[in-house]
């Protein structure tokens, strides 16, 4: 005897095709990206179905100020920045994203609005994560709810050492800090860094809490003294060292908490 078959109801065939859509552009993005390619590969599917690709161009806000959100950003490739605006319009930006970070998951988690602005810095190719998908994997895998842990944990760590900098340091020591914390460098040269400024002058300017008549003034400074080499927004650092004592930093070169870009090998589609 041949038993009837139950065909699936439309709207659940239509969303288990897209599940497995997402799944497919979605994962081998997660993959590449630093905070969640050690995860589990059946944690990572899970989370990839919730997943939605976006193309931001550059300028373009992602969410403002107020915004509920039932997920949060991973950069792909491009350029973010959080910063909160007065009602007359000013700026300040607290953050600058770069390709492999997260924003917004703790707005998320809480069920708060957001409290920043998002804007897109260059042409940028992000993933938004939903929250629903993430919290049925954080009850199934816990390496899912370390790794959120970690995220976010590390994002407190910077802004604490933003504020810090703001309050203690003069504005050439939290320019020092931050070239060092953005240099990268060569096992061969290890006293030797390289950077390229992850934005316009106006906007690093403004995330350390400088105006960009006084950023470009110390930079220079730093030049005159032999201690930095600009060309345009590329600079290099010959003495790591001799910088750190002019920062007031003690320890090896990247101690601190390390910004540096995250190649992922991707491009905005």
């Amino acid at each position: 005897m041949i038993r009837p078959t139950t065909a699936m109801p439309p709207d659940e065939e239509r969303a288990d095709v897209n599940r497995t859509d997402l799944e497919k552009t979605c994962l081998p993005l997660l993959e590449k990206v630093p905070g969640f390619r050690s995860l589990p590969r059946e944690a990572l599917r899970s989370i990839a179905g919730g997943c939605r690709s976006r193309s931001a161009t550059r300028d373009q806000v992602l969410c403002e100020k107020g915004q509920r959100l039932d997920g949060f950003y991973v950069l792909i490739s491009g350029r973010v920045k959080l910063a909160v605006l007065s009602s007359e319009g000013a700026e300040r930006v607290l953050d600058i994203v770069l390709p492999g970070q997260t924003f917004a998951e703790a707005a998320a988690f809480l069920g708060q609005p957001y409290p920043l602005h998002a804007q897109a810095l260059a042409d940028s190719h992000l993933l938004y994560v939903k929250l629903p998908r993430v919290r049925r994997a954080i009850e199934r895998w816990p390496e899912v709810a370390f790794r959120m842990l970690t995220l976010m944990a590390e994002r407190t760590q910077r802004l604490t050492a933003d504020l810090e900098a703001c309050c203690l340091h003069s504005a050439g020591q939290r320019i020092a800090g931050f070239l060092l914390r953005e240099a990268e460098s060569d096992w061969r040269e290890a006293d030797q860094g390289r950077l390229t400024l992850p934005a316009a002058k106006s906007v690093v300017a403004s995330s350390l809490n400088v105006s960009p008549e006084t950023f470009s003034r110390e930079l220079h400074g730093l030049a005159r003294k032999g201690l930095i080499e600009v060309e345009r927004r590329q600079i290099r650092i010959p003495s790591l060292t001799r910088l750190r004592a002019l920062a007031g930093i003690d320890g090896p070169p990247g101690m601190g908490v390390a910004r540096a870009p995250v190649d992922i090998g991707v491009r905005p589609s």
